[in-house]
């Protein structure tokens, strides 16, 4: 086994029991209701944060974590490891990437901090596709340049219930969001090419957002030409909404079998409750 340590931040939504076993450092970013700051994952977990959220007055905040809290998670690794690799939040949607950039460049060793462009399935998949990797004793070069290929390669295509989180977050602007509210249209949102939260189409109903997303995944499936699918169908306290568009996906595409991925406090700030999505990448 490579002796390489993979870290990333909490928006990348492991399970507990999946980060123990293959001993994953996550630093947590912060979820701030007034004074009190919580961190992801571990002063406060999804249910817990979705089930307080329609009782608040306002929407909390979030922050990235520190340059020093990274600075203490790099130099204890490389304690017992020969190198670090370290995959992260948007740089554009979060500051926690340039936070581990700069403790990367005041700590003595060899680490690589990738910024993922997205977050959530993205982020996931790049921590499990790097373990398994670094468990079949794959170097740190084939691992950043795997998780380099996924980076470039991600789409993801959002329809949220409500634009006022993500306009209240600062992710969209109020110009977008006001058309949103006065026409009753439903945006199809999406990762535009400097990473950032966009709108890519204006539709009148959900459902026609939902078919749009459906119809930009196949345009790209088949370009792909038969290259290996990774795909999730990702949500906001709406499971039985996302096994609705889930099971919908597979009678369309009957040879995949999309994963269903969940946006916590952090995300789940900033999009607000009901959000469906479709995030893949091919190869």
């Amino acid at each position: 086994m490579s002796n390489i340590a993979i870290v990333t931040d909490s928006t990348a939504y492991l399970s507990s029991e999946y980060i123990e076993k293959h001993q994953i450092k996550v630093v947590p970013l912060y979820v701030n209701f007034g004074d009190e700051s919580r961190r992801e994952g571990e002063d406060l977990s999804t249910r817990e944060f979705w089930n307080l959220l329609p009782t608040l007055k306002s929407l909390p905040k979030t922050s990235q974590p520190s340059v020093g809290e990274f600075v203490q998670a790099f130099e204890e690794l490389l304690k017992t490891h020969d190198s670090v690799i370290g995959v992260f939040l948007s740089a554009a949607l979060s500051g926690t990437y340039n936070s581990a950039k700069t403790a990367a460049g005041m700590v003595e060793g060899d680490i690589t901090v990738i910024d993922s462009r997205l977050t959530s399935y993205v982020l996931e998949s790049m921590v499990k596709e790097a373990v398994e990797m670094r468990d079949a004793g794959k170097s740190k070069d084939e691992i950043v340049a795997r998780l380099d290929h996924i980076v470039w390669n991600s789409k993801a295509y959002f329809v949220l219930d409500s634009l006022e989180h993500v306009h209240k977050g600062g992710r969209i602007s109020g110009a977008a969001a006001l058309l949103g509210s006065l026409l009753q249209v439903k945006p199809v949102l999406f990762i535009n090419s400097e990473a950032k939260l966009d709108v890519f189409d204006k539709v009148r109903t959900r459902r026609k957002a939902l078919d749009r997303i459906v119809d930009l995944f196949r345009e790209d499936w088949q370009k792909a030409a038969g290259a290996p699918v990774h795909l999730a169908v990702v949500y906001a306290d709406n499971l039985a909404d996302a096994k609705q568009f889930q099971e919908r996906v597979i009678s369309e595409f009957p040879d995949i079998n999309p994963e269903l991925s969940e946006l916590g406090s952090v995300i789940g700030t900033h999009a607000g409750p009901g959000v469906l999505a479709l995030v893949y990448y091919f190869g």
